[in-house]
């Protein structure tokens, strides 16, 4: 197994980093092809999704370098994945995924 670099560990250990009573995008991994996104949800299940799939969130619209679009109630709102020193809140309303993004 590979091991992470200290700024990964100092970044994976931060205390109050996110808020763990709302959703937080954990991870992007896959292809550009073939996208993938992890969500914690606030009780603390994970998900692993794909554009097209249908979430507690609303469905996966879309699935960028850094951010999840999500259709819930005729919008679609985002899911950014935490940067150092930020503290993640939730959804942000969001109008159209940009072109960096793959739709589903």
């Amino acid at each position: 197994m590979e091991k992470a670099s200290p700024q990964t560990n100092q970044l994976a250990t931060q205390k109050n980093a996110v808020r763990l009573n709302q959703p937080v995008l954990l991870g992007i991994f896959g292809s550009t092809a073939a996208p993938r996104a992890m969500i914690r949800y606030p009780n603390g299940r994970i998900d692993t999704v794909r554009p097209g799939d249908k979430t507690r969130l609303g469905q996966v619209v879309a699935i960028g370098e850094d951010v999840l679009h999500v259709a819930r109630n005729g919008r679609t709102e985002v899911l950014r994945l935490p940067q150092p020193g930020e503290i993640v809140s939730s959804l942000r309303p969001h109008a159209r995924p940009s072109a960096e993004t793959n739709a589903a």
